[in-house]
């Protein structure tokens, strides 16, 4: 089973966040912070613990650390609790979970259930992380590319065009062919 404190500080470091393991309510929680966005992430064992104490965490955290939202500015604007558990609910509680997640007093809200793994972990967090589809592309031979392109070109003619020679040069070997 997932560590979701733990792994979710990963996973926010490697966005580019700075994460700290606090305690809040006498649990285990995450205060997490990057240039725009704050926010704090609170892990449960099941659906109905975390829809038992998600009121009374956020109002604790925003409790413990309002001198520090207030000093955050604009960025207090983009506040997150996230909220998170590692046993699927059911269809009761994820019906919770997205009302917690529409209910925008105060903070954005994050709540999910499921969260087995670092796929479910990431899935959870996308809206903090930054884009994730980024093409990989892999280093192109341009002159075999070319030449594989323009077959229907006299060789002498490409070969020309790809030798780094003067203008005129290849001008005077296309001249040659036509």
């Amino acid at each position: 089973m997932i560590d979701l404190i733990t792994s979710g500080a990963d996973m926010l470091m490697g966005a580019g966040f700075a994460a700290e393991r606090i305690s809040i309510n006498d649990r285990d929680a995450l205060i997490f912070e990057n240039p725009t966005v704050l926010g704090f992430l609170f892990g449960y064992t099941d659906s109905s613990a975390l829809v038992e104490r998600w009121v009374s965490d956020s109002k604790r955290a925003i409790a413990d650390h309002q001198l520090g939202l207030r000093r955050a500015g604009p960025k207090a604007w983009n506040t997150y609790m996230v909220f998170l558990c590692t046993e699927p609910g059911d269809y009761r509680q994820s019906v919770a979970l997205a009302g917690i997640e529409e209910d925008l007093t105060g903070t954005r809200k994050i709540a999910r259930s499921g969260i087995r793994d670092s796929a479910d972990l990431g899935a959870a967090l996308l809206p903090l992380l930054p884009l994730q589809s980024a093409p990989k592309l892999e280093a192109v031979d341009i002159a075999a590319e070319i030449r594989q392109r323009t077959t229907q070109l006299p060789t002498r003619a490409v070969e020309a065009f790809l030798s780094n020679a003067e203008e005129s040069v290849v001008l005077q070997v296309l001249e040659q062919i036509a």
